[in-house]
């Protein structure tokens, strides 16, 4: 058809054309609907769970310790659902905590940042600590509420036990769990000593939110507790069609406070060795494999939540595990393994007369009681082990950074059964996440983590990064400007008080080397730090004992390349003043003075039926 000119040389059409505009018009969707369209059409976005464990070793884990030739079946494994976890997933057998000590570990994960950034050093949180987590730092709660998720976080806190300070200021919407660690109060059945207590009203909380709902927490059924938490949540967000963030903090496995060495885990009633169904009797008392089975139970329970929830749910569902920290090697038999991470060399070259003590003991040797450790002011007394043993947590030994790590999204490409020797950090978890559900983030927000989605999804190249590798391709360059740095206290001396002494970097990794500028043993262990220039250069991946220091001679380029990545990564530090340090007994978590800090009655029976603190002084 041809146009017809009207008096203004404008173009109007014929009825031919004005019939065939008709007909493309009609065919065509609006502006509007096809805005409302694409809304209805776009993908929703993942939900994510986070599951992390507290002081779970590498080698505690079953799938983690066939990897090492250590002889483990699903038959005598204590994590069959972790275990499955894995064989549904992505392994990781390369993931470095960034933290020596639970809250920065913690505060890692959360914000992707190192703890020097935070604050959240040189130690823990107590449970009369003055600050927590500021207010100032977006976690990763506070991106994910932002994007429309419901977040949940059940389980251990540990970033500040105040009013200002807890999961609900930081981005969570709902919390149910203990704000610290387990041995930061006493149970009924379990009392704590005068180092930790010495008014006798430090009873573990138990909170919902904002309101501490039992105190101290019964532990003879907090797991079912924590899975029904979780399952409630999942289902309730699952039904409304919302992402959801659920953020399962295990308690397990650290260990109950001083000075009942023989009483030092726990574990509800059916793991127990005294719960009604349980192993003995009614009681939360427990053996470390108890511990790590209870554990293992919850998990359990949270992917049988997601599978309830239906397939579409599970597997659109990014599904992370891992732990903060590796064991407290002079905790013995009520902490985990070391595996096949030694710190062989430091073992060799500690004085054999240094020991460590567990926790809140001290060294009181006597003749042919080397290991002497006693409870100050009791009788209570424990054997330790060799200061050069003591290489986990506390420490930048592999024991205690070297993290099992387990990454599942079925919907999502996350390839099944299958491992990465890829160098991962906790720190990843943030930006990878929201990565993972298209979102960036916010330029200048200083995090420290990268973006690990091409690991994640099996992209990136698997094999160990060698000196002198062609870096040609974009995944091998990334991974020689990688290093992960390791931040700890307890130097003789420094800015700190005793015995923190100076917070300072004691070691780094570029790929599978790690090179240590200051050595020492775990905590505030009588050994003093030894300083090493050139550094020790270990080969973890052939090497996992830390125990044949390469010759730095050979290595002229790594330690070049090292000490110029430290430099910058040094550099770019606005120190934050340390926010664990401050104290004060008026800042503990109390749900009533009056009635003591309890919940309910004092039991005629503090202790269970075991000795007390003043029945151990007269034996």
């Amino acid at each position: 058809f041809a146009p017809e000119l009207n008096d203004t040389m404008g173009i109007i059409p014929g009825p031919a054309a004005i019939f065939f505009i008709v007909i493309i018009l009609t065919l065509l969707p609006t502006t509007s609907s096809s805005r409302s369209d694409g809304k209805q059409n776009k993908k929703r976005p993942p939900n994510v769970v986070i599951l992390f464990a507290d002081n779970l070793a590498y080698d505690d884990v079953g799938t983690f310790q066939t990897n090492n030739n250590k002889s483990s079946n699903d038959s005598s494994s204590r994590t069959p659902r972790t275990d499955t976890l894995a064989n549904q997933g992505l392994k990781l057998l390369h993931w470095n905590s960034p933290a020596v000590l639970c809250s920065a570990s913690r505060a890692a994960l959360l914000t992707g940042k190192y703890p020097i950034r935070t604050g959240v050093y040189p130690r823990v949180f107590e449970p009369d600590a003055q600050h927590g987590l500021l207010a100032n730092e977006t976690t990763i709660a506070d991106y994910l509420q932002q994007e429309g998720y419901a977040t949940k976080l059940v389980g251990k806190w540990h970033l500040g036990s105040r009013p200002g300070y807890l999961p609900i200021d930081r981005g969570f919407d709902e919390w149910f769990g203990i704000p610290y660690h387990m041995s930061g109060g006493s149970l009924d059945g379990h009392v704590c000593g005068k180092e930790r207590d010495p008014n006798g009203t430090l009873w573990l909380p138990l909170f919902d939110g904002r309101d501490i709902v039992e105190q101290p927490v019964d532990l003879t059924n907090l797991a079912p507790r924590y899975v029904q938490e979780a399952r409630e949540f999942i289902l309730e967000h699952a039904s409304q069609q919302q992402p959801f963030f659920l953020y399962m903090a295990f308690s397990h496995v650290h260990q109950l406070c001083a000075p009942r060495f023989a009483e030092c885990q726990w574990a509800s009633s059916h793991f127990s060795r005294g719960g009604g169904g349980g192993k003995e009797g009614h009681s939360f008392r427990a053996e470390f494999g108890d511990a790590v089975e209870e554990m293992d139970w919850i998990l359990g329970g949270v992917m049988d939540a997601l599978d309830e929830a239906g397939s579409e749910v599970s597997d659109d569902t990014l599904v992370i595990f891992t732990s903060d920290n590796g064991p407290w090697t002079a905790e013995q038999s009520c902490a985990g393994s070391k595996g096949p991470f030694k710190g062989t060399w430091l073992k060799e070259h500690v004085s054999d007369d240094c020991t460590a003590c567990p926790s809140e003991y001290k060294p009181s040797p006597l003749p042919g009681q080397k290991r002497r450790c006693i409870y100050p002011g009791t009788n209570y007394e424990v054997m330790g082990v060799s200061c050069g043993e003591d290489s986990g947590l506390g420490s930048a030994w592999e024991a205690n950074v070297r993290m099992p790590a387990i990454v599942r999204w079925k919907g999502g490409g996350v390839p099944e059964g299958v491992t990465s020797s890829e160098m991962v950090s906790t720190l990843d978890v943030l930006p990878t996440v929201l990565s993972m559900i298209g979102k960036d983030i916010p330029i200048g927000s200083e995090v420290d983590g990268i973006d690990v989605t091409d690991v994640f999804l099996g992209h990136a190249q698997s094999l160990p990064l060698r000196e002198g590798e062609d870096n040609q391709n974009e995944t091998n360059r990334r991974r020689s400007e990688r290093a992960i740095f390791f931040w700890r206290d307890g130097f003789k001396t420094g800015p700190l008080p005793a015995p923190f002494g100076r917070f300072d970097v004691v070691a780094m990794k570029i790929g599978w080397y790690k090179l240590w500028f200051w050595t020492k043993s775990s905590h505030y262990n009588a050994d003093e730090e030894v300083y090493h220039d050139p550094p020790l250069i270990f080969d973890v991946l052939n090497d996992p004992a830390e125990a044949y220091p390469l010759d730095p001679n050979r290595h002229d380029d790594l330690l070049s390349h090292a000490l110029h990545l430290m430099s910058e990564h040094k550099a770019s530090i606005e120190w934050s003043a340390p926010l664990t340090l401050a104290r004060d007994p008026k800042y503990l978590p109390c749900v009533n003075v009056e009635s003591g800090c309890r919940t309910r009655p004092l039991p005629l029976d503090l202790d269970g039926g075991g000795d007390s603190i003043d029945q151990a002084e007269e034996r």
